[in-house]
């Protein structure tokens, strides 16, 4: 087996009805920084050890989601520390929120943002 060809995950696209709005949308609720805002499509990132979020400007878009046996699952999980918190945040933006349960290693939310886009947040039980 070939090892150290790839390195690591530089970033994750997700399509944006309005790259605008979507920007600041998770800047205000995850905390993102913009790095860079290109036109069509913006860059943001959280820290130096995360990969980075690339946000697509696109009118004809499907929402990124797929499905395994009937049930629609995530793309991505972002990690938190504050899951509940985050919780109570997503739900002051009206975000769909469709589960947080409790896996007994770890929390899990699940959730749509403002795209449609299904997206999963872990936090890791201490112990």
């Amino acid at each position: 087996m070939t090892q150290g060809l790839i390195t690591g995950i530089d970033h994750v696209q997700l399509p944006a009805a309005d790259l605008e709005e979507t920007i600041a949308w998770y800047c205000r609720v995850f905390g993102f920084s913009l790095l860079e805002n290109y036109g069509e499509f913006a860059m943001l990132t959280l820290n130096d050890r995360s990969p980075n979020l690339m946000l697509w400007q696109s009118k004809n878009y499907s929402s990124a989601h797929f499905e395994k046996d009937g049930e629609t699952l995530p793309v991505l999980f972002f990690r938190s520390s504050e899951i509940d918190k985050l919780a109570r945040k997503l739900q002051e933006e009206n975000a769909r929120i469709v589960s947080l349960d409790d896996g007994g290693f770890a929390k899990f939310l699940k959730f749509y943002d403002l795209n449609d886009n299904f997206i999963g947040v872990m936090q890791l039980m201490e112990g």
